[in-house]
C-alpha cells in the first residue's frame, strides 16, 4: 500500500485498524450535535425576533415587507425558539401539582386543628397510607399503661373516624424513650410498650371497632423521633403511633 495516504489506508476495509474512521465520524458527529444544543440553550427571543424582521420577502403585489409582517398578515405568528431544556422537558414545571389527600387525612386534621394537640401531633400522609403519632404525655402517665382521661378524649373522636372508614387497616405502635425500667409489670420498655399500644387496642375494641382490623406492636426505644437528650425530646419519643392503610380492592 506504497503511496497511498494514512486516511486510504484506514478506508480500506481489510486494514485491522478502519474502525477507526467510523468511530471518529461518529465523534465529530456527537460532537457537533452537542455544541448545536448549547448554542440553542441559550438565546434571546427579542434579539431573534429583530433578525427576523430585517429579513424581507416579496408580498403578492411584488413589494418587500418584513418575513414577521408577511406571516401576520397570512394569519399566522412565527413561533419563537425553545430552549433545548423545554423541548427535552428538562426544566420542571412552574405548576405545583397537588397531590389529593384522602377524606380521612383531612378529618384527623381537622379534629388536630380544633383542638390543643396541634404542637404534639403528627400527621403525615403517603399515598393510601397516613402516619398519626400522638404525644404519649397526652396518654400515659410516666412509667404506666393505663390511659388518661385526655387519652380517651382523644381516641373517642378518633373512634368515630376510623367507624366512617372501614376501608382502613390501623396498626397501633407503642414507643418509649431510652430511659430503662425494671420493674414487676414491666420488665423492660418492650414489656411497656406492648402493653401500651395493646391497651389503646383494646379501647378501640371496647367502643366496637372491628378487632380484625387492628394489630398492635411494640417497639420500645428502639425508633425514636429524635435524640433522647432532653426531657422535652424524650417526650416526644414516648409515643403512640396509627399507620392506617387502606385495604386494596379485590
Amino acid at each position: 500500500m506504497e503511496g497511498s495516504s494514512l486516511v486510504e489506508q484506514f478506508e480500506n476495509e481489510n486494514h485491522p485498524n478502519s474502525w477507526i474512521v467510523t468511530f471518529a465520524d461518529m465523534m465529530t458527529l456527537i460532537l457537533v450535535f452537542f455544541i448545536l444544543l448549547y448554542t440553542l440553550s441559550d438565546y434571546d427571543d427579542k434579539a431573534f425576533r429583530a433578525k427576523i424582521a430585517k429579513v424581507n420577502v416579496l408580498d403578492g403585489e411584488g413589494k418587500q415587507i418584513s418575513v414577521i409582517d408577511y406571516a401576520a398578515r397570512q394569519g399566522r405568528d412565527p413561533e419563537p425558539l425553545k430552549a433545548v431544556e423545554d423541548m427535552l422537558g428538562l426544566n420542571p414545571s412552574p405548576e405545583v401539582i397537588n397531590t389529593p389527600r384522602p377524606k380521612i387525612f383531612t378529618e384527623i386534621e381537622s379534629m388536630v386543628n380544633s383542638t390543643d394537640l396541634s404542637e404534639s401531633v403528627s400527621l403525615q400522609a403517603m399515598g393510601d397510607q397516613i402516619n398519626l403519632q400522638i404525644d404519649g404525655r397526652y396518654l400515659f402517665d410516666s412509667g404506666k399503661a393505663d390511659l388518661k382521661d385526655s387519652a380517651k378524649i382523644i381516641f373517642n373522636t378518633l373512634t368515630q373516624l376510623f367507624r366512617e372508614n372501614p376501608d382502613y387497616r390501623i396498626a397501633i405502635r407503642g414507643h418509649t424513650d431510652d430511659l430503662d425500667i425494671e420493674t414487676v409489670q414491666f420488665p423492660s420498655n418492650w414489656e411497656l410498650s406492648a402493653i401500651r399500644a395493646t391497651t389503646v387496642l383494646r379501647y378501640f375494641i371496647q367502643q366496637g371497632l372491628d378487632p380484625e382490623r387492628m394489630t398492635a406492636t411494640g417497639y420500645a426505644d428502639f425508633l425514636p423521633l429524635v435524640p433522647n437528650d432532653s426531657p422535652q425530646n424524650r417526650a416526644r419519643n414516648r409515643r403512640v403511633e396509627f399507620v392506617l392503610q387502606k385495604e386494596k380492592e379485590n
